[in-house]
């Protein structure tokens, strides 16, 4: 089959690769809508060659394995790629993401493709049905939207009180989203003017400036002099966290959804954190019940997601779509493998 695989450079090129195996409790599952995730521009750098990545995945069942339950060939799917086991001491305590089955199950061999094959783990705790109306591409946001309602929900917010959303690509507008929906007045603060533009007129975050300290002072005038309750940081640089020290109150909660690259150093004065009582929370990856949450929450409607869907573009056209995110001139973009050229309904671009 045609897939994306890395080049082992940095970069990918189109190759092919032996169709997966179907596991005798999984599925055979042709992908017809697959996302690109801020995170795999980030692991493509250290990606060996050959890898194929991609793990928001929306498809068809192609073909079943001898004990799997409840799936028949044909049935249109939205599936994620980590199960964990809901029994270790990481499960029990919330943090399924820290798992060890957790980290070593994946979707084969990687959503950009044209075929995965999904474990009966998969089929139980992280696959839902798509309804026969919905687009396979709005589906195939329920994965990382399910990422962000984790982050939401660990972050206790309460109305009424304050949050930065730093970084306001994809998955910082839908934190802001979320949070908004909980009752949190949410300050947006981006880099690229016309992302806060759009997050004000998508979601209603306040628009705050670009420079970092004009953003500051913006936020303590909005605080009476405080600083925000908790700033979310949804973008990666190694300067965002001593932004986020600037911004947040005194015993408040600085919140790290994105990271910087794997090894990077971030230096600053620990009596920032200590003497103010800030509290450091992070939320990596999603849980069984966040994806349910999530797929819910996408079959509502109640939130215009379809919106941040910016391109759709078929696997031979991924250079373009990576050339976007990493420009900032894209909110989402969902590869659709069983296309070739042009595909309907893809702007020339836009943020």
């Amino acid at each position: 089959m045609r897939a994306v695989v890395a080049d082992g450079k940095g970069g990918v090129r189109i190759g092919e690769v032996p169709l997966p195996r179907v596991p005798a409790d999984g599925a055979l599952v042709r992908v017809a809508a697959v996302g690109i995730c801020g995170s795999d521009t980030h692991k493509l750098a250290g990606a060996e060659r050959g890898t194929v990545l991609g793990h928001e995945v929306a498809g068809v069942v192609e073909r079943i394995g001898p004990r799997a339950r409840e799936w028949r060939a044909g049935d249109r799917i939205v599936v994620a790629h980590h199960v964990p086991c809901g029994r270790c001491r990481f499960c029990r305590s919330g943090h399924e993401s820290q798992c060890a089955l957790f980290r070593s199950t994946n979707l084969d061999p990687g959503g950009w493709a044209e075929f995965v094959a999904a474990t009966g783990g998969h089929l139980r705790l992280a696959a839902f049905r798509i309804p026969r109306r919905m687009d396979e591409g709005l589906a195939s946001l329920t994965e990382p939207l399910a990422c962000c309602l984790r982050a939401v929900r660990r972050s206790e917010a309460r109305r009424g009180e304050t949050f930065v959303v730093v970084g306001l690509g994809f998955v910082g507008l839908l934190l802001a989203a979320l949070l908004r929906k909980r009752g949190a007045r949410v300050l947006g603060l981006d880099r690229i003017t016309e992302r806060t533009r759009f997050a004000s007129r998508w979601c209603g975050a306040v628009p705050l400036p670009a420079d970092p300290k004009r953003a500051a002072a913006s936020v303590r005038r909005r605080t009476k002099g405080d600083g925000a309750d908790q700033v979310l940081l949804a973008a990666g640089a190694a300067e965002t966290f001593g932004l986020a020290l600037d911004l947040v109150r005194r015993g408040g909660t600085v919140h790290l959804f994105s990271a910087p690259d794997e090894g990077t150093r971030v230096s600053f004065d620990p009596n920032r954190i200590y003497k103010r009582e800030v509290r450091v929370l992070a939320t990596y990856s999603s849980s069984p019940r966040d994806l349910r949450a999530a797929w819910r929450l996408i079959r509502s409607g109640s939130l215009p997601f379809e919106e941040l869907i910016t391109h759709r573009l078929p696997l031979d056209r991924i250079d373009e779509g990576l050339r976007a995110i990493r420009s900032g001139n894209a909110r989402k973009v969902v590869l659709v493998p069983g296309t070739h050229g042009f595909v309907p309904g893809t702007p020339g671009g836009g943020r």
